[in-house]
């Protein structure tokens, strides 16, 4: 089984991709299974089906997304799926922290079993809400989509072979500082959904809104509204054909992206 959450896309070619090479079933975590974990239990596993759980998400200030962590502490699942091999796949700009540290302890919360290993994807930047952050170039961004399914192949064959290989982390410098220190800041300071707006561009044709992984985004009188239960994923920024979405002024000059793979 393949559970998965994405914003612009990167995590869910990731993880179509390993569904082709495991040929394991993909859930995706989105709507009322985002918002209201408790509510829906998991499938049960397939009669032949292996029962590892791969969990692949996007990177999120070097930690697992907050809308992530609150669907795996809330939802119902068997013991079967407890007792499952859980392998974690993230999908990052450039390096991943200790985020695997941070998965491995959810997992322990749930007590479940111990994650198998964790492996990370390099995919193209999508983090435009802070100074100094932007989308890559297509030069580059074309070359990590290039890079991604050789990649995905050989983390594919690691967790059907459950094999372990600590060279797939992405770690960066400073790793401890940027998940135990950083992320919490991020966490706590740079996710408030408040600052997005919409432009004088927009022509209210509602995308954002129909593709929010949250439901958050309702359509006003003259443009999109934002609610209180927003993943920051961005989804709504990069899918606006307009370019019309804007979060202040933070992303005044600034690229988009969406994932050609979806």
């Amino acid at each position: 089984m393949i559970i998965f959450f994405s914003g612009t896309g990167n995590s869910r070619a990731v993880a179509r991709r390993l569904s082709r090479f495991l040929g394991d079933d993909v859930y995706e975590i989105c709507g009322s299974r985002a918002t209201a974990p408790g509510t829906a239990a998991l499938p049960a596993f397939e009669g032949g089906e292996a029962r590892r759980v791969v969990w692949v998400f996007p990177t999120y200030s070097w930690g697992v997304p907050p809308v992530v962590e609150r669907f795996m502490i809330n939802v119902p699942a068997d013991e079967a799926f407890a007792s499952a091999e859980h392998w974690m796949v993230t999908t990052c700009g450039d390096d991943m922290g200790r985020e695997d540290g941070m998965f491995r302890n959810i997992l322990r919360r749930r007590g479940w079993r111990p994650a198998a290993a964790s492996f990370s994807v390099i995919m193209p930047n999508t983090y435009t809400l802070m100074k100094g952050f932007d989308v890559d170039s297509r030069a580059v961004a074309k070359h990590k989509l290039a890079e991604m399914p050789k990649t995905v192949e050989k983390i594919a064959s690691m967790i059907y072979g459950r094999e372990r290989a600590t060279d797939m982390l992405v770690r960066g410098g400073f790793p401890w500082v940027k998940t135990r220190i950083v992320y919490p800041w991020f966490r706590r300071y740079e996710m408030s959904p408040k600052p997005f707006r919409y432009t004088a561009a927009c022509t209210a044709c509602g995308k954002c809104a129909r593709s929010c992984p949250l439901d958050n985004i309702k359509m006003g009188a003259s443009g999109p509204e934002w609610g209180a239960d927003c993943a920051l994923c961005l989804r709504c920024y990069h899918i606006c054909p307009q370019h019309a979405v804007a979060y202040g002024s933070a992303t005044d000059g600034k690229g988009q992206y969406l994932c050609p793979e979806n």
